[in-house]
């Protein structure tokens, strides 16, 4: 009882699942599932693209005879205060040309400050030193270069908040000597790194399932505009079928009789006829001529059935045909 309840539910589910459709509309699903395929994943390579090329690149050389560069930069974003994955990324390629033999360093500040590098309230310079001592409440936003080797380039990474910031690249000489310093640098900021990311990641995924769906569909098309193969049970079993319908039947069954039925004559009557039998007062059964008779002898045959039994009826020869005897009336 449960295993018929679990295969009606069975069929039930795939009835619900797979609606009835014609083979027209399922090819035009098949194509828009397609479609749908290529859209999606094409959109996502391009916002992948874009979330890994920088929205902004500017470069900078550190002055020579200073020794320092500093450069305002607006950072846009989402506004999620806090050091989180929210943070913009901002890269900064350091390019060592040539430095004077006694720089110890190179000093990397971003420091938030709503008029960038213009302020003139001293919070810059407290910030820049607070950095320095790493008391600052965001240490992230400063990296240092310790012995800068000339013909080198340095690879420093930040993340930070949306916001005004003043970029700051000073060079550590005890002497102030920065004749022939050649210091080069490259800023990009990739503020849409993220929210193309997310965007492309969904794109991605709605790729996969439209994917799915046209595994489906191109399945039922290839079901009904393809004969299924047979398997290879099927393939032998009907090769068995086949020869045993070319074979034939090797002799009558088992359970069936080995000679004239008992209730038949076993020979002929005592009175014998003499002579034609007389007209058949009773109706001639339909003869087959695919019937087979069998001779007992002294002109008497017995039909066998095509199941091999035998037909408790006696048959004789008239006019070329057997017909059922019929004794004489006395």
């Amino acid at each position: 009882m449960s295993e018929e309840v679990t295969e009606e539910t069975t069929v039930d589910s795939v009835e619900e699942e797979v609606p009835d459709m014609t083979i027209e509309e399922r090819k035009d699903a098949l194509k828009k599932a397609r479609w749908n395929v290529f859209m999606y994943l094409g959109l996502a390579v391009v916002l992948f693209g874009f979330a890994l090329y920088p929205f902004m690149s500017l470069t900078l050389d550190v002055e020579e005879g200073v020794g320092s560069v500093e450069e305002t930069i607006t950072v846009l974003g989402l506004p999620f205060a806090g050091e989180d994955i929210t943070d913009i990324p901002v890269e900064i390629e350091i390019v060592v040309q040539a430095v004077p033999t006694d720089i110890r360093s190179i000093e990397v500040f971003m420091i938030e400050n709503p008029k960038g590098c213009n302020s003139e309230d001293g919070s810059i310079e407290k910030t820049l030193t607070d950095l320095q001592n790493g008391e600052s409440e965001y240490p992230n936003n400063y990296q240092i270069i310790e012995n800068p080797v000339e013909s080198k380039v340095y690879d420093l990474e930040f993340g930070v908040d949306p916001g005004i910031y003043c970029l700051i690249i000073v060079s550590d000489s005890p002497g102030n000597n920065f004749a022939g310093i050649n210091i080069q640098s490259t800023i990009d900021l990739y503020p849409n790194q993220l929210p193309l990311a997310l965007i492309g990641t969904v794109s991605f995924l709605l790729s996969i399932f439209g994917f799915i769906g046209a595994q489906k569909h191109g399945k039922f098309v290839k079901n009904l505009v393809e004969p299924k193969a047979d398997t290879i049970e099927d393939s032998v079993l009907n090769q068995t079928i086949s020869s045993r319908v070319a074979a034939g039947p090797s002799g009558p069954p088992v359970p069936g009789p080995t000679g004239p039925p008992v209730a038949g004559p076993t020979g002929p009557p005592t009175a014998g006829p003499t002579g034609p039998p007389t007209a058949q007062t009773t109706p001639v059964e339909t003869v087959v001529e695919s019937d087979v008779y069998e001779d007992q002898g002294d002109g008497w045959f017995f039909r066998k059935l095509p199941d091999g039994s035998y037909d408790q009826t006696v048959y004789v020869v008239e006019e070329g045909q057997y017909v059922p005897y019929v004794e004489p009336n006395a």
